[in-house]
């Protein structure tokens, strides 16, 4: 069989080349009501950031696989996947690096108020005296921290977490591992969730969104932290109580707050709170932290290797297993050992769409 192959949009690229007989229509984006329509007849569907919802999956009668750009795979409704016997496989870890990077970015945009000395400067206010001291110096409010002096809590210990521990660490900080909210027990190595709330200085919440995870920060655990605290979220957005960081930064509670994860996506005025441009001390970023040059080498890479070892009756990367009776939806049968060096067979690349 010839696979029909729905990619519903594009944050990193097109497709490599694959080495089975398939056609593969491109979107460059994918709005909720075109979903459905789009992947009716696809065997495969490819997501980045387009939500999949037991109605698109139940409407797809001839779905095999939904294969993930990323780590996270929240936005796919994976009960309705198990219900209908359709797997799922991800790209763990691709993006490790950039987001580690744009962690750190953001949380010394914050600590240096980066924006706020970019536009003093350019109006040429920053060399002004109040009170007997510059703008350069009261910008700033409480001098920041160097790097030995801030106490950095990982939320999340993946390799998310683990990347972002290793560059704090790098730079002199010292790293503090969050052990779960909650937790009977805490592994070797991890520190009580309470305790790192009242050490911590910069907290990095880098974890996935579960049912453990979701609403984790609230009231409760921003009023518990340091009033000079910062919040840096690379994780998911609703790990983070919007209406409660927005609370603790009017008034003061923590520091600042730096965000590339929103509970909704797009993000808009009209569905965040945090899009309010009165909200002191608070970065944003459009999560953008995945967008590097080795990101889409490693995730093209990737997901070659996860369609084609489908497709070869091997699943790898797995989220959802196959349901039964899975024989690989091969178009052809490759033996144990895939061989990537083999002349590509035929991929068709049907359409590239705007909308």
């Amino acid at each position: 069989m010839a696979h029909n192959i729905v990619v519903l949009d594009q944050c990193f690229s097109t497709l490599p080349p694959l080495n089975f007989d398939c056609t593969v229509t491109h979107f460059t984006s994918s709005k909720p009501d075109q979903v459905s329509y789009r992947i009716k007849h696809a065997t495969i569907v490819v997501t980045t950031d387009t939500r999949i919802t037991r109605a698109n999956i139940l409407f797809a009668k001839n779905l095999r696989l939904v294969a993930a750009n990323g780590t996270g795979t929240d936005i796919v409704d994976k009960a309705a996947l198990i219900e209908r016997g359709v797997a799922m496989c991800h790209v763990p870890a691709a993006t490790t690096e950039s987001v580690s990077e744009h962690a750190l970015a953001l949380y010394y945009g914050l600590r240096r108020k980066l924006r706020e000395m970019h536009q003093a400067t350019l109006q040429g206010r920053a060399w002004e005296a109040r009170d007997g001291k510059s703008l350069r110096r009261q910008g700033f409010g409480q001098s920041p921290r160097v790097n030995r002096d801030e106490t950095m809590v990982v939320i999340g210990y993946g390799h998310l977490g683990k990347g972002i521990a290793i560059l704090g660490e790098a730079l002199n900080m010292r790293v503090l591992i969050a052990e779960r909210k909650d937790a009977c027990q805490i592994r070797p190595g991890r520190v009580p969730f309470e305790q790192c709330l009242r050490q911590g200085t910069v907290f990095m919440i880098a974890a996935p969104l579960t049912e453990a995870t979701h609403g984790m920060i609230g009231t409760p655990e921003l009023t518990a932290m340091n009033s000079t605290a910062l919040v840096v979220n690379v994780g998911r957005g609703s790990i983070i109580d919007d209406m409660a960081l927005v609370d603790a930064l009017r008034r003061d509670g923590i520091g600042g707050a730096a965000v590339d994860v929103y509970r909704e996506e797009p993000a808009t005025r009209a569905n965040s709170l945090l899009l309010d441009p009165s909200i002191p001390n608070l970065l944003l970023s459009p999560h953008v932290g995945f967008v590097s040059q080795r990101t889409i080498e490693t995730v093209r890479a990737a997901q070659k290797a996860n369609l084609e070892a489908f497709v070869a009756g091997v699943m790898i990367n797995t989220v959802v297993p196959p349901g039964k009776g899975w024989d690989g939806c091969c178009a052809r049968k490759l033996d144990a050992q895939l061989d990537y060096t083999q002349p590509i067979l035929g991929t068709n690349i049907m359409s590239i769409n705007s909308g």
